[in-house]
């Protein structure tokens, strides 16, 4: 008998320490700038999305690798506190973890980032990581690498819906969509990919690639979805917004739950937009993670 522990979403992805500084300007060389509020925090667009979905009350599981410093055991027992397993996230010896240094403008809680790469070998799957993926009813990735394509081959083989988060553009995108079945990807990666194109005729090709339901994001604005030939626009809820770190990793959390409820398109992007726009009222990506019971009445005020 199977030993893996079952999980409803596995994701594989990148996972980071984020080093949160809120400031009213950005600071030069030579130049002084005192935070107004500062936050130590793990991101990256998977795990916060798994975590978004353990707040839910959705079993999850991250499957990666982290270095042994500090970062690194940092980033496996915040995903321990909040529920995610971590029993295939891997320890490299001697390596360092991902940082980044976030700076939030302190007026309209947009960011900019300087990152520290880690220096952890890259990750090889193996038949554990196979099984644990065959047993799930969700796989979540946000690259186009080949650790993710792998993945997702062996997703569909299994019959394992495939979510995609497409926050940044790879050459090897088009190699990963053949097997993805829900893409949602931000207006950055399409800037990148498919530059000065709306986002409708951007849903229209993911859609061309086979993709179910493709959704671009497009921050305060809302979004662009196309479904069964429909395509709907979406906008953004209204709130105070003091941090969006983690806003689009919140949504896909949101989707990915509504998903697993049956929901239709519609209220699963209201929901998603919910858990995106509660996120952004907290500094970091994580801190303002809601419950099922907070989502929904954040929606029951907006009704």
């Amino acid at each position: 008998m199977s030993q893996c522990k079952l999980s409803t979403v596995v994701g594989i992805g990148m996972s980071t320490v984020d080093y949160l500084f809120i400031v009213p300007d950005l600071p030069a060389f030579g130049k002084s700038v005192r935070a107004t509020e500062y936050l130590r925090q793990p991101g990256g667009p998977v795990s916060t999305a798994l975590v978004a979905l353990a707040r839910l009350g959705v079993s999850t599981s991250f499957v990666g690798k982290v270095g042994d410093d500090l970062d690194g055991q940092f980033i496996k027992e915040e995903f321990d506190a909040e529920g995610v397993d971590t029993s295939q996230l891997e320890v490299e010896l001697g390596k360092l973890s991902r940082t980044t240094l976030v700076l939030i403008d302190q007026e309209t809680g947009e960011r900019c980032f300087t990152t520290r790469l880690p220096t952890c070998s890259s990750m090889d799957l193996n038949d554990s990581n196979r099984e644990k993926i065959a047993l799930a009813k969700i796989l979540h990735l946000d690259d186009a690498d080949p650790v993710s394509i792998q993945a997702a081959k062996w997703a569909k083989a299994a019959d394992v819906c495939v979510v995609f988060d497409g926050t940044w553009y790879k050459e090897s995108l088009p190699d990963l969509l053949e097997f993805v079945d829900v893409a949602i990807v931000s207006d950055v990666l399409v800037q990148k990919w498919m530059p000065d194109m709306s986002p409708e005729i951007v849903v229209q090709r993911l859609y061309d690639f086979g993709v179910k339901i493709a959704v671009v994001t497009l921050g305060n604005q809302g979004c662009i979805a196309k479904c069964d030939q429909e395509t709907l626009v979406f906008s953004a809820f209204p709130v105070d917004v003091i941090d969006t770190t983690g806003a689009g990793d919140a949504f896909h959390g949101g989707f990915i739950y509504g998903m697993l409820q049956g929901w239709n398109l519609k209220r699963t992007i209201q929901f998603a937009s919910a858990v995106a726009a509660i996120n952004c009222c907290s500094l970091g990506g994580r801190s303002g993670l809601p419950t099922l019971e907070t989502a929904e009445r954040f929606l029951e005020e907006f009704a």
